[in-house]
């Protein structure tokens, strides 16, 4: 029979862990910068254009969402969706308020005005936003990790 752990003990244990964990989420490969962004990118332009074209864009956005999701799972054995803790939150809510802005200036340029420039340059935006905001909320996300109790 094991000895007994001391609550000091269970604790250290839990934090080890808790840090193991988020030592794998130090660093990510190109691919996932590169899949983000290219998701949010398809998501915003894709609104502006005709519904055929604007549900592949939609489609393929999740695909490779899902695509990045899975992969990383298997790399480092753990996936957080973007709303929690606290701070990694607002991260996450703020870029998709923005996004979705810029959807709605897709829709209405692209679709209403027939502007096709404005769907394809949102989209741009859109992808480095991504990126940086993707960068923020894992930033965040780890100083809310460590900061918990």
């Amino acid at each position: 029979m094991p000895a007994e752990q001391t609550p000091q003990e269970a604790l250290a244990i839990v934090l080890e862990g808790r840090e193991q964990a988020l030592e794998k989420m130090e660093y990510w490969p190109w691919w996932y910068d590169a899949g983000y962004a290219a998701a949010c990118a398809l998501l915003v332009a894709g609104q502006g254009f005709p519904a055929p074209i604007s549900i592949v864009c939609v489609t393929v956005a999740i695909a490779i969402l899902v695509i990045i999701m899975r992969k990383w799972q298997a790399r480092t054995g753990v996936w957080v969706n973007g709303y929690s803790p606290k701070r990694a939150r607002w991260a996450a809510i703020g870029l998709g308020v923005i996004l979705m802005g810029l959807m709605l200036l897709s829709i209405w340029a692209g679709r209403m005005q027939g502007l096709i420039w404005v769907p394809l340059l949102n989209g741009a935006v859109a992808a480095g936003l991504g990126v940086i905001g993707m960068r923020v909320w894992m930033r965040l996300y780890r100083i809310d990790v460590r900061s918990m109790p």
